[in-house]
């Protein structure tokens, strides 16, 4: 749940990028944002699955270890030697361009001593001195050594570049939603309501692979402005130009796939074997995939049931009229199952059209197929009273 939170958080960032921007996945932090002017943003992610009684996740104390853990993190950040910054200037310029973020899906609360006293002081209610006299105090009255040792990392650091870190630190808390904010982000570049999860599953997935296979050639995963546009775009463009957008939805195949009808129409012709399970399985997923799309677009208002009706009426056109060349007036042909073969095949090249929009030829194989299993049309030329 952890490494899932960060990842989204990741992800939103990404949704939120500006030009000249560059954000990072544990690159510089858990997440950190490059902005053009040469400043950072570091931030920290902590993620926990316990609840309070209202079922929401439990609040930041003031003894939170995750909330030490992070501080003294970035105190040692601050004055890494192998970054060269062991004297107080270097540490202050460091700080400067650096701003520090815990973001957590626990809840902010102000019975956090710590919280309470870094507002009063970045609002000038507090001075620096008090603010370090409360950190004192908190770390006397902890009975955890290790939290005490991240107190201590806090309270080492050079008044002056105290007071200036915690200034640019800030927390962003309580965000427990945090693929709502992905969504929310994606509904913000002008993205129509039925469309948002489509755009969210097509980049949470690509982005997902391209990290995997980032890490696995041994570079770091830093994505800049341009580089998702360039990556990404096309599938916020698809959702905006109003075309249909085809789903692939996990097919529920039925329990005996050989008694589908279009399956024994097929198997009746010879097109396929009676125990081909591979091409059932195949062929009755093209159905499905264009039945569920058909009907969660007429569910969704991309379509309208006339818009269906004209699909069919055209594959009804369709095959009537090699059905009818093929055997001419209704007289069966001496090859029956080469004559029924040829309707099928032809048929198998045609694409169909939904509102103005030409179909796939694998989606509009599964029409073809739809209708064959209703049945509204066949391949033999009795085909009527063998499978109505």
């Amino acid at each position: 749940m952890g490494f899932d939170y960060q990842y989204y958080y990741f992800l939103n960032e990404l949704l939120n990028l500006k030009s000249g921007q560059v954000v990072g996945l544990e690159v510089l932090d858990d997440v950190h944002v490059e902005r053009p002017d040469g400043t950072h943003l570091l931030v920290q992610l902590k993620h926990t699955v316990q609840k309070n009684v209202q079922g929401r996740p439990i609040n930041l104390t003031t003894m939170d270890g995750d909330l030490w853990k992070s501080i003294s993190n970035w105190c040692k950040v601050i004055i890494d030697p192998a970054e060269g910054r062991t004297s107080g200037a270097s540490q202050v310029a460091f700080i400067k361009k650096t701003g520090f973020l815990l973001a957590s899906n626990k809840s902010d609360n102000d019975k956090n001593a710590l919280l309470v006293s870094i507002d009063a002081f970045k609002s000038g209610t507090k001075t620096h001195a008090a603010l370090v006299a409360d950190i004192t105090l908190i770390k006397a009255t902890s009975k955890d050594a290790i939290i005490q040792g991240y107190i201590d990392d806090v309270l080492t650091l050079d008044p002056a570049v105290s007071e200036m870190f915690f200034q640019q630190l800030s927390f962003a808390l309580g965000q427990d939603e945090i693929i709502n904010l992905c969504k929310a982000s994606i509904a913000e570049k002008q993205i129509h309501q039925s469309r948002i999860d489509d755009v969210f599953n097509a980049v949470d997935s690509e982005v997902r692979q391209n990290s995997f296979a980032t890490v696995k050639a041994g570079n770091k995963i830093t994505i800049s402005f341009d580089e998702f546009n360039q990556k990404y775009r096309r599938h916020f463009d698809k959702a905006r130009s109003g075309a249909l957008l085809f789903r692939e939805f996990p097919p529920v195949l039925p329990d005996n796939l050989s008694e589908q009808t279009f399956i024994r129409q097929l198997v009746d012709i010879e097109d396929i074997a009676s125990d081909n399970i591979e091409f059932h399985t195949k062929f009755t997923t093209r159905r499905l995939h264009f039945r569920d799309n058909l009907e969660r677009l007429i569910q969704d208002g991309d379509i309208t049931q006339a818009d269906s009706d004209d699909l069919e009426e055209e594959a009804g056109v369709m095959w009537e009229g090699k059905f009818l060349q093929i055997y001419s007036g209704q007289v069966a042909a001496v090859d029956e199952g080469a004559s029924a073969r040829a309707i099928l095949g032809d048929l198998r090249l045609r694409k169909l059209t939904l509102a103005s929009q030409e179909l796939p030829l694998s989606m509009s194989n599964g029409g073809f197929y739809d209708l064959s299993d209703r049945p509204v049309i066949g391949w033999l030329s009795n085909w009527k009273d063998r499978y109505k």
